[in-house]
């Protein structure tokens, strides 16, 4: 992990659940399996040589009573997902590794902040203050990665919305919902103004980005994770389609 002290681990976000460690550093996997049934399978129905070794290990324990459950370290609770489905493991995986990601990325950007080009930090803030920063540029400075499908993922988180014509369908890109724009924390700009957005990041937005960059960094992860399957089930239903329609000679 990153740190010794095991209460200082971070959480991680699975499907939009939040799961967190306990004081020992281990994970609730009848938590995770209540939060998440139809990805998972009850911690009891976990048998095989893979969870006889992490209980031999003490990787795993199990706490009988009214606040009871199965409790994991990482390694037995990314064994657990693989016991579950390739789909499941990969989701759990790819959690953990934001969860490092992001706490490595924090560490960066502050001893940047404080060590970098402090003039160059000036003028993003200035500007910010003024015309106000294109998504990239605050995504940049905030610390979020991919900001195209960090748009995304806000809209998952309920903060962005999609612009709609007058029929309901959607056109371009996310964007704030309008409390955003009203209390200031955003600002509408001239599709010429240079952005495409049509929109930019003031102070107060940057500064909400900045607080909730982990979240949404975990959040695109999963965006990502689920447009890939969506993806790759596509290709298989494509492959599937062109195998039944074949000639038989």
């Amino acid at each position: 992990m990153l740190t010794n002290n095991q209460t200082d681990l971070l959480p991680i976000v699975i499907e939009g659940h939040t799961f967190k460690p306990n004081a020992e550093g281990l994970w609730s996997l009848t938590e995770i399996n209540k939060a998440l049934p139809d990805l998972t399978k009850p911690p009891a129905q976990w048998r095989g040589r893979d969870r006889d070794y992490f209980d031999r290990c003490a990787n795993l324990h199990t706490v009988h009573g009214d606040s009871g459950g199965s409790y994991a370290t990482e390694r037995a609770t990314i064994a657990y997902a693989m016991a579950c489905s390739l789909d499941f493991y990969v989701m759990v995986v790819d959690a953990f590794v934001a969860m490092r990601n992001s706490a490595v990325r924090e560490l960066r950007r502050k001893d940047a902040l404080l060590d970098a080009n402090m003039p160059k930090a000036s003028t993003l803030d200035m500007k910010a203050r003024g015309a106000g920063l294109t998504w990239t540029e605050a995504c940049r400075v905030a610390g979020i990665q991919q900001p195209r499908l960090a748009q995304d993922a806000l809209v998952t988180m309920g903060n962005f919305v999609y612009p709609v014509d007058d029929f309901g369908t959607r056109e371009g890109s996310p964007r704030p919902k309008p409390q955003g724009f009203v209390v200031g924390a955003f600002v509408k700009v001239s599709s010429d103004f240079g952005n495409r957005e049509g929109w930019r990041v003031k102070p107060r937005g940057l500064d909400w980005l900045r607080k909730n960059a982990e979240a949404v960094n975990l959040r695109v992860v999963e965006v990502k994770a689920r447009k890939d399957k969506a993806q790759r089930d596509a290709k298989a239903r494509l492959k599937e389609n062109l195998k039944s329609s074949s000639p038989d000679y």
